[in-house]
């Protein structure tokens, strides 16, 4: 991602009101750090690895040195100020995966090779492609839903559990930034939760996707903001939360 694509905003309309995180009513928001998609070694990720070792070497590099440690200090921040975290997950209770958005499934006389060439794709519920990493794993009192959709707006019932839990502002982190992470922040705030995205704790194959992504979603849905910045917002909210 180019170093300078904050200050490309300055020449864009923009057209989400400003605001800042309320912290007693926001929820970290976890996407999809499961093994098939974040690790290299299984599902999506040893597919890439297998065939498209470029975005496979730019995305594992970012996980490993960028996406997780920062995902390791936003959740020790939530967890030590007892903010809400929650995880998404998403994949199949079915073993031919006909609970999944149809997007994912493929059908017809092609469906064999694209499966070959693109690996497995489809996480079962219950195996380990399915699991968020060890290192993320979710402690008691800590939410997991699984979607069968690319939003998890579209196939779970969160907004109304949101809802339920007087959340008003989301954190999202997690991957792809250009998939479902994306699709879930708009989706979020088209049903009008402050949604920011957490550029430095998200990852996707290419620095371009990201980019783009980022901008659009500064620019029309919400805020795009680094981990520091987000731990220092909530810290300004609670003067006696912890360092």
């Amino acid at each position: 991602m180019s170093s300078d694509w904050r200050q490309d905003l300055k020449n864009l309309p923009a057209i989400v009101p400003r605001f800042e995180l309320e912290p007693h009513t926001t929820a970290l928001l976890i996407v999809d750090m499961q093994y098939m998609f974040a690790h290299p070694d299984y599902g999506h990720g040893a597919m890439l690895k297998s065939r498209y070792p470029q975005a496979a070497a730019y995305l594992f590099q970012r996980f490993n040195e960028t996406v997780i440690p920062n995902h390791l200090k936003l959740l020790q921040f939530f967890r030590e100020n007892q903010l809400r975290v929650m995880y998404l997950t998403v994949g199949t209770a079915l073993p031919d995966g006909a609970d999944m958005v149809p997007l994912t499934r493929e059908k017809g006389p092609d469906a064999r090779v694209r499966a070959r060439r693109y690996g497995k794709w489809l996480a079962r519920v219950g195996t380990q492609e399915h699991k968020i990493l060890a290192e993320l794993a979710p402690v008691p009192g800590e939410l997991v839903i699984n979607k069968t959709s690319f939003s998890a707006f579209n196939s779970t019932g969160i907004d109304s559990t949101l809802r339920n839990m007087g959340i008003e502002y989301l954190v999202i982190t997690g991957t792809a930034t250009n998939v479902c992470v994306e699709t879930t922040a708009r989706d979020a705030a088209d049903k009008g939760y402050r949604a920011i995205i957490v550029e430095d704790a998200v990852a996707t194959i290419t620095p371009e996707f990201q980019e783009v992504t980022l901008k659009g979603f500064a620019c029309n849905f919400g805020r795009v903001e680094t981990t520091n910045a987000v731990c220092e917002e909530l810290k300004r909210k609670m003067p006696s939360i912890a360092a």
